[in-house]
């Protein structure tokens, strides 16, 4: 990532590839290869792959789920989302609280506003962050005024 910063997407993404590879198995550089690919250009289906490459090779990687579902969401895949988010709460130190989150922002986004409610609950009980929690909470009320 620091090479992307310092040279731009281009040459970082030659360099992983070039170790991509040799390693074609790892999971870690596939996560890495998704977000420059989800963040720096707008090739989505290769940063979905990647994301779903990096969850293959290491199930137990929190961080691809994360950013996997967050795509999904952006592509209005919701119910992908919500499946991919909820697999990664089984994830070695996964977010919970945002995995959570995410999984009530597409319900909030399918109009299911109740089940929206309860995961941005959910998400409240893993938070102990104060200014996550206020967003959480906003969301909840956001919710329940959708529901009038």
């Amino acid at each position: 990532m620091e090479l992307v910063w310092l040279e731009g997407h281009e040459s970082a993404l030659k360099l992983l590839d070039r170790i991509l590879y040799e390693e074609p198995g790892y999971g870690r550089l596939h996560y890495t290869l998704g977000i420059i690919y989800f963040n720096h250009t707008e090739e989505v289906k290769k940063a979905e792959l990647h994301f779903r490459m990096a969850i293959q090779f290491s199930p137990k990687l929190a961080e691809p789920y994360c950013s996997l579902g967050q795509l999904l969401r952006q592509e209005e895949r919701h119910d992908e989302a919500i499946e991919v988010c909820l697999k990664g709460l089984d994830a070695k130190q996964a977010n919970k609280s945002r995995l959570l989150e995410s999984v009530g922002q597409a319900y909030e986004l399918k109009k299911k506003y109740r089940k929206a409610i309860k995961h941005y609950r959910d998400a409240l009980t893993h938070s102990a962050e104060l200014w996550e929690c206020r967003v959480l909470e906003e969301s909840i009320k956001r919710c329940k005024r959708k529901l009038l």
